[in-house]
């Protein structure tokens, strides 16, 4: 007699191979990629498959040479990427719309820990990306300059959570002082300037969180790297009145993504650089970067390399001689 047969644990029982059947394709994605990210190419070859288009750093150019600074794509908005001996820091992550690509880019370029992750000022399109760098990589310190809103008349303030989450992450946070220096591989990175509560006095209230921007100086060997954040022309002026011609720099990053209100030419004259970047977004509704900045650039006698018409651009320092790649071009900036 069948009377022990129980219609629903038979019907369960027929179920359960067609649940492991459709876990098994899911099973076989993670084992290709985990192929992928252990291959050598890794994250390159999975967002190929995947058919994204790619605008990254090369991680064979990076992981090839010593000292190399990426100014990422990120539109209207900062990231540069400084590499040195296999050690890197990132100033400034972008804005939130682009923080997906930001963490793809690091990623293709080969980036799993960052020594320094760099917060130049509390603007959005500089600390957009902040938190999606903190969960998806080893970051060491984070680093940004002392900042009161309050004082400075602005609402503007670093991203919420922030602070907790590197706490959470294990990341150091440390406010900058003037003068410190940071070992990166064989350079160094310095603090020049930031944060201070005079620069806050402006009859320009949006110059007021540009000007406390975090100012930095990269050297290795006979390479400088300048980074003013968004600085403009009174924080420009307090750099030039304290530094003078110790400012100079072979690769300098232009104020304020090319703003007309930042790359004065006190500053030009004493930085002399062989090579500009801008970071900014193609046809932005900002108008950067502004003609007057890209003539005070172009008589300053420097090489202009710009995101919106270049995309990522890393520049490299080998036996003295700069050069800068893009996904289009490679050529020599001096």
């Amino acid at each position: 007699m069948d009377s022990t047969m129980n219609p629903e644990k038979t019907a369960r029982k027929r179920r359960l191979p067609w649940r492991r059947i459709l876990l098994l394709p899911v099973v076989l994605l993670l084992a290709v990629a985990a192929y992928f990210i252990e291959s050598r190419s890794g994250w390159s070859d999975l967002y190929r498959a995947a058919g994204v288009s790619l605008d990254a750093p090369d991680a064979d150019l990076l992981a090839q040479t010593s000292t190399t600074v990426t100014v990422l794509d990120v539109g209207q908005g900062d990231a540069v990427l400084i590499g040195q001996d296999g050690a890197y820091c990132l100033i400034d992550t972008g804005p939130s719309d682009a923080k997906g690509d930001l963490v793809r880019d690091l990623q293709l370029a080969g980036i799993s820990k960052l020594d320094y992750l760099v917060l130049t000022h509390p603007h959005a399109d500089h600390t957009g990306g902040a938190r999606e760098v903190l969960r998806n990589f080893a970051v060491g310190q984070l680093l940004v300059p002392p900042w009161d809103a309050q004082a400075s008349g602005e609402t503007a303030d670093w991203p919420r959570g922030l602070f907790d989450l590197a706490a959470e992450q294990g990341t150091d946070v440390i406010t900058a002082e003037d003068g410190t220096v940071y070992p990166l591989g064989s350079g160094t990175l310095t603090v020049l300037q930031g944060g201070e509560s005079e620069l806050y006095d402006t009859d320009d209230s949006s110059a007021h969180v540009n000007n406390a921007s975090l100012c930095t100086l990269f050297e290795a060997g006979n390479f400088r790297y300048l980074s003013t954040g968004d600085a403009e022309s009174a924080a420009e002026q307090r750099l030039v009145d304290r530094y003078g011609k110790a400012l100079h720099a072979t690769l300098f990053k232009a104020g304020h993504h090319g703003s007309s209100t930042s790359s004065t030419e006190a500053l030009l004259q004493v930085v002399q650089p062989q090579a500009v970047a801008i970071s900014c977004g193609l046809n932005n509704d900002y108008g950067h970067p502004h003609a007057r900045a890209l003539q005070r650039l172009t008589d300053a006698g420097a090489e202009i390399y710009r995101t919106d018409t270049m995309g990522t651009i890393t520049f490299t320092w080998q036996n003295d001689t700069l050069s800068a790649a893009s996904a289009d071009t490679l050529d020599a900036a001096a």
